[in-house]
């Protein structure tokens, strides 16, 4: 069973199916399922003998989707290691908190990354591989890069502190491979909990490999349907459904990936027509509401090719799927806009939408081996049709949170069910529905925002009294943030500085507000909530 094996291994019998299909789409660039093996075992043979990297330890990676992400990923499995996933556009004093914290030996950064911040990256405490995204393009298009970047390249290549990716000395053995066992960590990934704060979370290579023996009932195919074909990988590394569903899968399951490393709707659109095999594209709502908005795709003589797509990280919007599905069948497609359910504790999938099992409104039934409980506040299971918590069993579900037992043993029941902090409710066909966040989460364009960090960076300021940062409609991003402040010095350019710095582009109120006061609950502690209702009825956006 996939599922018994390691990530490696998992993506090794993948290539052993198909070994000359395409196994990744990149700009103008195509590698066979073979000869990205033969990358990933170079890979791992220079981590264990050039940097001496050794089982258990910990591999930061933050890339964009370029080839050397997936390499990575599955050379640091191979020989037993740890894949720290990590935003890459983290600003370069979370990056080495994130490399810090999980004791990492090794980070692999994106050049433009720290040519961007390279007085902060002279002082980052640990060595640095630097990634090109033009390692792997044609000579014509490598070159073109080269003439635009030359100057940044031999400011850096000046910099004895960083290695080059592309300079690594290849070593002629392969790396000796290290199986990791199902309850040891294989990726580190950094998310919201369940209660709303940033977490580190653990999962084995059990986790994605659960996710991946599950695509053919999630596509509605045959295995050998998927040998020849791709799937359009819009979404991030660092992102559970993005890692998982459209890296690890497909290629799990001899499926070629399309890797799109800033998403745009034209890019989308040239991939379609350039590798001309797109069957599926997975994103979130705000990937589906800009290919509506652009006629490259809409138009797109190969949308006929797309079997499904589907739509996870935030809620989706009724509208979207409506005017998609219309889309598909003006262009004479099969293809539909189906909604999931997952968390990144539960890794990537847990309910989908599909053509055999599909219901509007929901958000999916639960994939085989996935078993849903709607709890009460005393955890007890509530019936069919009855509001209450989010509850998930299956394989998939993580090993835990990283460094913090107490926090990992207080999201499971007795009955080993993880209480996801969702609200929703089960109908009496067994579909899952979503009504509310319990955590305190912002999803901007799909991505995980959490308040509390967005105020302490505010807070730290000078002349700040008090802030408290609450969601509010953006018309590109679905969800932005606001932050309400109580001030002396009233400088909002000051404070977007500082946010710029120090957190991640999303998570930048996208509107600040000076008031005299702030309401706080009998705990002395801001009242999110109600400041959060009174913004509602400004908008008047009514409460769901």
């Amino acid at each position: 069973m996939l599922e018994d094996l390691t990530l490696y291994q998992a993506y090794k019998l993948g290539a052993e199916k198909a070994p000359k299909e395409t196994a990744i789409y990149y700009f103008n660039s195509k590698i066979s399922f073979t000869k990205l093996l033969e990358k990933i075992d170079e890979m791992a043979a220079i981590l264990q003998n050039q940097f001496l990297i050794k089982k258990g330890e910990t591999v930061l990676v933050s890339l964009p989707n370029i080839p050397q992400t997936i390499i990575l990923f599955y050379a640091i499995n191979k020989i037993g290691a740890i894949a720290n996933m990590v935003h890459p556009n983290s600003p370069c004093e979370v990056m080495q908190k994130y490399y810090d914290d999980a004791d990492s030996k090794l980070a692999f950064l994106f050049d433009q990354k720290v040519y961007n911040e390279l007085i902060q990256y002279r002082k980052f405490n640990g060595h640095i591989v630097v990634c090109q995204a033009e390692s792997f393009l044609p000579h014509y298009q490598k070159r073109a890069y080269k003439i635009r970047n030359s100057w940044a390249t031999k400011m850096l290549r000046k910099e004895k502190k960083f290695f080059f990716y592309d300079d690594l000395k290849r070593i002629k053995i392969d790396g000796t491979e290290v199986p990791i066992l199902k309850e040891e960590t294989s990726v580190l990934l950094h998310s919201a909990s369940t209660t709303g704060e940033s977490k580190t979370i653990c999962l084995s290579s059990r986790s994605f490999n659960f996710t991946a023996s599950r695509i053919s009932e999630i596509m509605c195919m045959s295995p050998d349907q998927f040998i020849g074909k791709s799937l359009i990988s819009v979404l991030p590394s660092f992102h559970g459904f993005g890692l998982c569903m459209t890296m690890h899968a497909p290629l799990a399951n001899s499926f070629g990936v399309v890797l799109i490393p800033k998403f745009s709707s034209k890019m989308v659109s040239k991939m379609m027509n350039k590798c001309k095999n797109a069957i599926c594209i997975c994103g979130v709502p705000t990937v589906f509401k800009a290919l509506l908005n652009d006629k490259s795709f809409t138009k797109n003589k190969h949308l006929k090719m797309l079997g499904s797509c589907f739509s996870g990280g935030d809620s989706l919007n009724s509208v979207i799927k409506e005017v998609f599905d219309a889309a598909m069948i003006k262009r004479k497609s099969k293809c539909r806009l189906f909604e999931g359910y997952g968390l990144t504790e539960a890794l990537a999938v847990c309910s989908v939408n599909t053509h055999r099992h599909h219901k509007y409104g929901s958000i999916g039934y639960p994939i085989s081996g996935v078993s849903f409980h709607i709890l009460d506040d005393n955890d007890k299971t509530l019936k069919p049709d009855e509001i209450g918590e989010i509850a998930v069993k299956s394989d998939n579900n993580m090993l835990g949170y990283f460094k913090d037992e107490e926090s990992s043993k207080s999201v499971y029941t007795k009955d080993g069910y993880l209480k996801t902090g969702d609200v929703g409710y089960i109908d009496s066909d067994g579909f899952l529905y979503f009504k509310a966040r319990k955590k305190r989460v912002i999803k901007v364009s799909g991505v995980a925002v959490f308040p509390s960090e967005i105020e302490a960076v505010i807070s730290s300021m000078s002349g700040i009294s008090a802030v408290c940062v609450i969601q509010i409609p953006d018309e590109k991003l679905i969800n932005a943030t606001k932050a309400v402040i109580v001030a002396k010095n009233k400088n909002k350019e000051r404070i977007v500085a500082e946010c710029q710095k120090r957190l991640i582009s999303w998570a930048i109120p996208k509107e600040i507000e000076f008031v005299d006061s702030l309401p706080y609950t009998k705990y002395h502690k801001v009242n999110y909530m109600k400041v959060q209702e009174e913004e509602n009825k400004k908008r008047q956006i009514s409460e769901s």
